[in-house]
């Protein structure tokens, strides 16, 4: 079977989807690829393997018919467009987050499920290389009982003025701990700060930010520690690092070929990957397939942005307290 999909949004990473898309159709996956976006300009600069271009997502869904429309445009927009598209019993990717608020997440996980249509989110470090060989291993046991789980993202990308470091780059830590952990819990978090040049901030200004949670009173999670740092405008730089009451695993998002498993002491030995399809590609493999792996996901979708709201909350807390006015 192959599919029909139509991209609403085709800024920086919305181009990404089509041409991640176009690569799907030329390897006969995908059968047509359409797009759509307000702006002329950038419908007239798309690859000329685009099957069809609209300034409407309205008369895009109604001449094509699409398997699944993905939404890549403005946080702000996710929820209405979101809602609209399921109204119409299409199934729908949307770009992180879902939504700006748990009530509107909430919302279009309940008509999902009315509609009996799918509903996605843009997480996509799931579906990375690393993340899905390092899931196996856990739960295999190589590494035994789970202790610490340790995220380190930063890049030189200058900081959106509409984001915080916590939507915009923990987010997909927070989605991917429990994912890796195979439970659904809510962590406790001891302590989570947000910076500015090395000094506390304001969450809406702060280009950095970090965080130490723990899930405990879990069979096997018993106390595990996270510690997640994020941050915008600095050299980059990310590393995962698990450690087990066996052995540890470590990897770098930016060598999605790399997996170490080993110890400190001991060293560590490279893990060969069997699958090294680039993340949005397996995302929307398993999406347009209707995987196993796809359809558990979107039953996180309200524990995801619980945890995002709660962090948030938090953050923001503790930036009233030491940011000053």
């Amino acid at each position: 079977m192959t599919y029909v999909v139509g991209v609403v949004g085709c800024g920086r990473w919305g181009l990404a989807h089509i041409r991640t898309l176009l690569e799907l159709k030329e390897s006969g996956f995908v059968k047509e690829v359409y797009a759509c976006d307000t702006n002329a300009q950038r419908l007239e600069e798309l690859p000329a393997q685009i099957d069809g271009c609209f300034s409407s997502w309205e008369e895009m869904c109604d001449l094509i018919e699409p398997d699944l429309v993905s939404l890549v445009t403005p946080n702000k927009t996710h929820a209405q467009l979101g809602k609209s598209i399921l109204l119409r019993g299409l199934n729908v990717l949307i770009e992180k987050p879902l939504a700006t608020s748990v009530a509107d997440v909430r919302e279009l996980t309940t008509l999902a499920n009315a509609s009996r249509t799918n509903l996605h989110s843009g997480y996509l470090l799931r579906y990375h290389p690393s993340v899905c060989a390092a899931k196996e291993i856990i739960e295999e046991g190589k590494i035994g009982l789970l202790k610490s789980i340790r995220y380190i993202k930063y890049t030189s990308r200058n900081k959106n003025p509409l984001a915080n470091p916590v939507d915009g780059l923990a987010s997909h830590a927070l989605d991917m701990i429990p994912y890796l952990a195979g439970v659904k819990p809510h962590p406790f978090f001891t302590n989570i700060i947000a910076l500015k040049q090395n000094k506390a901030a304001h969450l809406s200004e702060a280009t950095e930010c970090k965080i130490n949670a723990q899930y405990t009173g879990l069979k096997r999670l018993n106390h595990v520690a996270v510690e997640i740092s994020v941050g915008w405008e600095q050299n980059d730089r990310s590393l995962i690092t698990i450690e087990g009451s066996k052995n540890a695993l470590r990897f770098d998002f930016t060598s999605p070929d790399v997996l170490e498993l080993g110890s400190i002491e001991g060293g560590f030995k490279r893990v060969t990957l069997t699958d090294m399809r680039k993340p949005l590609e397996a995302q929307y493999r398993n999406i347009l397939s209707q995987s196993p792996q796809s359809l558990a996901h979107a039953n996180t979708h309200l524990q995801t942005a619980e945890i995002l709201h709660i962090t948030v909350l938090r953050a923001e807390s503790w930036s009233c307290k030491h940011a000053g006015n």
